[in-house]
């Protein structure tokens, strides 16, 4: 383990273990910037945070203050520089902030650029008062500002003399991990759509609830259903683009759904979106459509997709990652402030307003969700998921009146929403257990107390980045590959929870990453599509009924950067005629 150095410039260090840096100073009280953290930058004079603007990837993308809407663009974490001065990197873009050009000019820009660990990069946190932070460049000795201390959304973040005025000052709000663990059952970390920049009526649902879609055959002997999603074989799908998903048979794509809730029910009867409603799921398609266009324009693209000139219809999985939202709303972020947002009656009837919409613009179609990854895992380690209270009869008494008020009730509770508003879509809660390799029978067992029975399946991952990636001393040199005990051990999990459910497993995020790949940015090496289509049967098995390919970070390998092993892998594995599912 490392000791870092101090936080505050200029203050004491205290011999510290791990990735949290920890300083003091005399009649103060202690600080803590933890490196495996990120956060938000909020101005203390506008009360915007600092922006990756529309979620740009490139040298020179401008960076600018916005309200907060919690997307990953809006996310930093800091990188160890030594004496005192740490990098500034965005989570979208995977650049850091940089002082353009090696100015010392009062008011000029700061951008994001590739990180070259340059002296223009560096910043050191100057304490100011009520626990803001100034940040100096260590090239020109200027401080970060918000342009003419402008208070509306998308004002330039600039450099200027350090005066320690109000617009110069921001705090660091924490809201999540770096990094997952590599395990089974953890997703780590999950891109977000661009809400905060510029991004590109379904019918009523029936009365009743038919057949569930995700198991259309009864299942038998603790073993998962024969059919999933109308298919009697293992899926295969992804998040990619739309050529790529024209590209071979794939026969799902996945999506994220990732924002705070709407704050009134205004904005689900409007008929257009506002300007002011970006930072929203629903109005992620801009200002000219109507709410929720973001689900019905998905599910129409991936109805009208092709295959080599023909029709070849393609289904939806969403991942439904919002309460992690909801924890910014309560101050505190991943984990802790989720567990708290769920016992606030306010925030959950907000978050299950959305849910609602979110299903209605789903309507009938044959789509599937995956609830909350990770959450499941925080309410978990409280203990007894029926004793973790949460305000759910309160907070949809329509809907959910008869649930429990726990945990476990708002488990029960999503399920029960989706086959009334939704009856034609499968869901499945994501397996978040963190401890799976050492204790199964627990994970097991807190499944069950979720109600996982009525589900329509689980969802799991493998890990949430290349193992190229991991493998780089700069991200832990964590070993990460796979060979075939990791994935006997694995798969024995993964047939154990289905088994325990009788529902099947989706395995969620797999890692796009192939050993011809040269361990740069966009071409990192794994070993997990060659593995998974070379073990079919042992993946059917397992009663895994789809496989869902995708980077979990930037900088990570996606199909249209592997060399098209994804796709060639997916047209031999179709041709084949598929593999029965079990």
């Amino acid at each position: 383990m490392l000791a870092r150095r101090g936080f505050w410039a200029g203050l004491s260090l205290v011999v510290v273990t791990g990735s949290a840096v920890v300083v003091s100073q005399a009649s103060a009280d202690q600080k803590t910037l933890d490196l495996n953290k990120w956060y938000v930058l909020v101005n203390r004079d506008s009360g915007k945070v600092l922006d990756d603007r529309g979620s740009a990837k490139d040298d020179g993308a401008a960076v600018v203050q916005w309200s907060r809407h919690g997307g990953a663009n809006q996310q930093w974490r800091f990188i160890d520089s030594g004496d005192g001065y740490y990098r500034l990197q965005n989570r979208t873009s995977g650049k850091v902030l940089d002082d353009l050009g090696w100015s010392k000019t009062a008011g000029s820009a700061l951008v994001q650029w590739k990180d070259l660990n340059a002296a223009n990069q560096q910043f050191t946190p100057a304490k100011s008062s009520d626990g803001y932070v100034r940040l100096v460049n260590r090239f020109s000795g200027m401080a970060v500002g918000v342009r003419n201390a402008a208070k509306a959304d998308g004002g330039d973040v600039v450099q200027n003399r350090d005066r320690g005025g109000a617009d110069q000052q921001w705090k660091l709000v924490e809201v999540g991990s770096v990094g997952g663990t590599g395990n089974p059952g953890n997703s780590g970390s999950t891109p977000t759509p661009a809400p905060g920049g510029s991004t590109p009526a379904s019918p009523a649902p029936s009365a009743t609830r038919p057949v569930p879609p995700a198991a259309s055959a009864t299942a038998t002997n603790g073993s998962s259903a024969k059919r999933f999603m109308g298919s009697d074989t293992v899926l295969i799908g992804g998040l990619m683009s739309d050529a790529s998903a024209n590209a071979a048979p794939f026969d799902m794509r996945y999506a994220y759904v990732h924002s705070q809730p709407a704050p009134s029910s205004d904005y689900y009867t409007a008929a257009r979106c506002k300007d002011g409603w970006s930072g929203w799921w629903g109005c992620w398609n801009g200002s000219t459509t109507a709410p929720g266009t973001y689900v019905t324009w998905r599910d129409d693209v991936v109805s009208q997709a092709e295959y080599k000139g023909s029709k070849r219809p393609q289904k939806m999985l969403w991942t439904w990652y919002s309460l992690r939202d909801l924890g910014d709303a309560a101050g505190e972020g991943d984990g802790p402030g989720e567990v708290k947002a769920i016992n606030r009656t306010d925030l959950l009837t907000r978050y299950l307003n959305d849910y609602r919409f979110f299903l209605q613009k789903i309507g009938t179609s044959h789509d599937a969700i995956d609830l909350e990854p990770d959450f499941w895992g925080f309410a978990r380690s409280l203990g007894n998921l029926h004793q973790v209270p949460a305000q759910v009869q309160a907070s949809n008494p329509k809907d959910c009146g008869s649930q429990e008020n726990s945990a476990a009730g708002l488990a029960q509770c999503l399920i029960s929403m989706t086959h009334t508003y939704a009856p034609n879509t499968a869901v499945g809660l994501h397996l978040s257990c963190f401890d799976w390799e050492t204790d199964v029978q627990k994970c097991v067992k807190d499944y069950a107390d979720l109600g996982a029975k009525n589900a329509d399946f689980l969802v799991s991952d493998v890990t949430d980045r290349d193992a190229g990636w991991y493998a780089q001393p700069a991200h832990g040199s964590r070993d990460t590959f796979w060979n075939d005990q990791k994935a006997a051990a694995s798969l024995k999990f993964w047939k154990t929870m289905a088994e325990s459910v009788g529902k099947p497993v989706v395995l969620w995020q797999i890692p796009v990453g192939n050993m011809a790949q040269n361990n740069t940015p966009d071409h990192y090496k794994d070993d997990k599509v060659d593995w998974f289509f070379a073990h079919m049967d042992q993946v059917a098995n397992a009663h895994i009924a789809g496989l869902f390919f995708g980077a979990g970070w930037s900088e990570q390998t996606t199909p249209e950067t592997d060399g098209g092993n994804l796709i060639n892998k997916t047209i031999a594995y179709h041709n084949s005629g598929g593999t029965a599912l079990k």
